[in-house]
């Protein structure tokens, strides 16, 4: 970076920061509204969390609409801007692509009927939330955060369908399956079916699957043994698993529930903590911004953490239009005539709005002009695009008390496709795969379908009933990675998507080798960077012979290695960076290097679909092809010994150019560093401002401690790792943790903008404060919201 932009950088930092401090929100004292209808008491720790005592539910939430726009009213603008297809708005040209994107797939649209159908008491909870929001906005003390001063313009009222727009946003990016299938056509297109089904996903038959012995369902008697009875609904099947740990496998005796959901790192962070008390409502956990109640975390009876399922819930159709007529398309013996939504976007610095005509078929939204592949006219059938009850599952989950409570929310949560693990303070643990899975007429969904034939139509979906679930498995423990979730015994297709199954490998070897877990065995775990594909490229290794100085340093190192890609790491840099130019090589050979790219994870929106389903699965894929001496990858690159030392070759070339002779310091921390990017960072030199890191972090994508950098930009931390992590003891709910970085302010003056990146690098945590008592002795401040007489 040149000297004058970092100088410059540093001034527009200390000058922002200064301001951003005198706009800080207020945490102590009293503030009075027409909004609320009593009082509600905002008592903020010492790591900025907000904990909320009201009356009612319609004070707890106009809180908590409150403490969000407080802390995040820019990150809750933004989230609504993508939604709604509105950044160009504020940004210009630059975000025309992903306003296009959003209209086209029709968050907004979705946004709106979701709140049409929502009612009750629920309708009640996101009108009060709305409220909190814009009693923020209209207070005479508001001071905006330095961001809207630097974008020129104020943030509109804040609205309930804003909330149930950001929610479709968050359902569709937790979805996944439909882009694979244009990658899958691709392929075949460049290399043919075969050679195109050596880079299939194919699930590693050594790594463990969810449920290993199908779906169970033990009630606990009184002295906590497990006696096997029908479920609830279920009459047969076979099911899948996640990572709660049983009383009988706890050192505590009681169950302890642990979840770190791998997300894109940013600053501020995509969650915030917050805890809820009104009467005997009483929940602690993640939120997001712009959404009441809590997400993941725990109540005063259950606790419950989520990880992506990766269920084939999305189809892609080809579509057959009219030339005669351009907006009918063919279905089987008849012409239909498609939906046409017009959807203006207006852009700063245009005069006129740009117009994007969506076209919706039966199928659902025309996608293929804004996804790169106008090739055919395609179309997206989704679950995730559809009107569903998620929020209405999040809040029976909120209230639950019992298991049967916790089957009633999920059977409310269509979309998205979640593993989730429970736990109660009764002892026991359980896991349910939510989402709605269809069943196909014909065909398996891995490529895309001839929307005409009516052949390809999903006829039923997969019974709620017989989703993947378990109630105190006789094993003690449920671990859920995204990877495999049922055996070849599952009487229904799920689709084969999952992630491949390396972490969960590790996390069930660690617990098979231990007795009863500790926290610390737990804490262990969250921070374990073993990698076993690495283990697995050493073998290849041992075979290889080689004059050249640089392959046998190379062997050397990795031989020494002990697989843990720690930051400190030499063996750990050398086997990351040969496994790069390896995939590489073996790719490109056949493909080129951008169709390489996509194979390995690339999506087709760096802020929408930054990656796909096929990420991760490159290494499985090229170590299946160098232990296959018939492969056509290997003939392409002269065999599996050439590619092998080319690649140790190549890794220590650029290792050398880039960290210097000294080998001693290739250190995994120096090229893999964890970063926080902010919204603004996008512009230089607020970059300097805004972002956050970088820090030497361990990992990659296959250790429990996910670290995952995008093949196209290696080899930092910008994928996703884990976001937040918490562990609940069950026992003692005031002895859980829970972490969540960068910190829980938005705000760049505040102290807690980035306060909790350290610990959070070290493995530690914060306590998930509990009881009253607990909160007072951590309290950093008390606000007093009340009515307005």
């Amino acid at each position: 970076m040149p000297k004058q932009d970092t100088i410059i950088g540093s001034i527009a930092r200390n000058g922002l920061t200064w301001l951003s401090r005198r706009r800080l929100p207020l945490i102590e004292g009293s503030l009075k509204f027409a909004g609320i209808k009593s009082t509600a008491e905002v008592i903020r720790d010492r790591w900025g969390i907000p904990h909320i005592y009201a009356q009612d539910m319609q004070d707890l939430f106009f809180a908590q609409g409150f403490v969000h726009a407080q802390d995040r009213l820019f990150q809750m603008e933004l989230n609504r801007r993508v939604a709604q297809g509105r950044l160009s708005e504020i940004f210009g040209e630059i975000a025309l692509d992903t306003d296009r994107t959003a209209r086209t797939f029709g968050f907004n649209r979705l946004g709106r009927t979701d709140w049409s159908n929502i009612s009750g008491d629920l309708r009640e909870i996101i009108l009060a939330y709305t409220a909190g929001v814009n009693a923020y906005l209209d207070h005479s003390e508001r001071k905006l955060p330095v961001e809207f001063t630097l974008l020129r313009f104020e943030p509109e009222a804040w609205t309930p369908e804003d909330t149930a727009s950001f929610t479709r946003v968050m359902i569709w990016q937790l979805s996944h399956a439909w882009y694979g299938e244009v990658l899958r056509a691709q392929l075949i297109e460049a290399v043919g079916e075969s050679h195109a089904g050596e880079l299939e996903i194919q699930y590693p038959e050594n790594n463990p699957i969810t449920l290993p012995k199908g779906i169970e369902y033990n009630r606990l008697d009184n002295e906590n043994l497990r006696q096997k009875v029908g479920g609830p609904f279920l009459h047969q099947g076979k099911g899948s698993n996640a990572w709660a740990v049983s009383g009988d496998r706890s050192a505590t005796g009681k169950p302890i529930l642990c979840n770190d959901m791998h997300l894109q790192l940013s600053t501020p962070s995509l969650w915030y903590q917050n805890h809820l008390i009104a009467g005997d409502f009483n929940v602690t956990g993640v939120s997001l911004a712009g959404l009441p109640l809590v997400l993941v975390g725990h109540n005063s009876h259950v606790a419950w953490g989520m990880t992506l399922a990766f269920t084939d819930c999305e189809d892609l159709f080809v579509e057959k239009f009219n030339p005669q007529q351009p907006n009918h398309y063919q279905f089987k013996d008849t012409w239909e005539e498609s939906e046409q939504i017009p959807e203006p976007i207006n852009v700063k610095g245009l005069a006129e709005p740009h117009m994007e005509m969506v076209t919706v078929t039966r199928h659902g939204p025309v996608i293929s002009d804004v996804i790169g592949y106008p090739e055919q006219r395609v179309s997206v059938n989704s679950m995730a695009l559809r009107p569903c009850m998620a929020f209405e599952g999040w809040y029976s989950l909120n209230k639950a008390h019992m298991w049967g409570d916790f089957v009633d929310a999920m059977r409310l949560i269509e979309a998205p496709q979640l593993n989730v693990c429970y736990a109660d303070i009764d002892g026991n643990v359980g896991y349910w795969v939510t989402g709605r899975v269809p069943i196909r007429a014909k065909g398996d969904g891995s490529l895309p379908a001839p929307g005409w034939t009516g052949e390809y139509e999903w006829i039923e979906e997969v019974p709620f009933e017989e989703m993947p679930h378990a109630l105190n498995p006789e094993q003690g423990y449920i671990v859920t990675c995204n990877h495999k979730l049922v055996d070849a015994d599952y009487p229904y297709l799920l689709g084969n998507v999952w992630m491949n199954g390396y972490r969960a490998r590790r996390i069930v070897d660690y617990f098979e080798s231990k007795g009863k877990l500790t926290f610390d065995d737990h804490r262990a775990m969250h921070i374990d960077f073993t990698c076993l594909p690495g283990k697995e490229m050493i073998a290849l290794l041992d075979e290889l012979t080689s004059t050249d100085p640089d392959v046998q340093l190379a062997q050397n190192i990795l031989n020494a290695w002990d697989c843990n890609l720690t930051p400190n790491s030499v063996g750990g840099t050398l086997y990351e960076v040969t496994r790069y130019y390896l995939v590489r090589n073996v790719l490109e050979s056949g493909l080129g290097e951008e169709m390489a790219f996509r194979v390995m994870g690339r999506g087709f929106h760096p802020l929408l679909m930054p990656t796909h389903e096929f990420y991760g699965h490159d290494t499985v894929a090229v170590l299946r092809i160098l232990n296959n001496q018939d492969s056509w990858w290997l003939e392409q690159v002269k065999g599996r010994e050439a590619v092998l030392a080319q690649s140790l070759k190549q890794a220590v070339e650029w290792l050398r150019a880039y960290l210097g002779e000294d080998h001693t310091e290739w250190q995994w921390g120096k090229i893999h560093r964890a970063l926080f990017p902010h919204a603004m960072g996008i512009q230089k030199p607020l970059d300097q401002v805004f972002n956050l890191g970088p820090y030497p972090i361990g990992g990659d994508t296959d250790t429990p401690c996910q670290t995952a950098f995008y093949a196209h930009d290696p080899y930092d931390l910008k994928a996703w790792a884990p976001s937040f992590r918490q562990i609940v003891d069950l026992g003692d709910l005031s002895r859980s943790v829970m972490i969540v970085p960068p910190g829980q302010s938005g705000q760049l003056g505040s102290p807690h903008y980035d306060d909790l990146i350290q610990p959070w690098l070290n493995g530690e945590y914060a306590p998930q404060l509990w009881t009253r008592e607990q909160v007072e002795s951590h309290a950093l401040g008390k606000l007093i919201l009340s009515r307005l007489s």
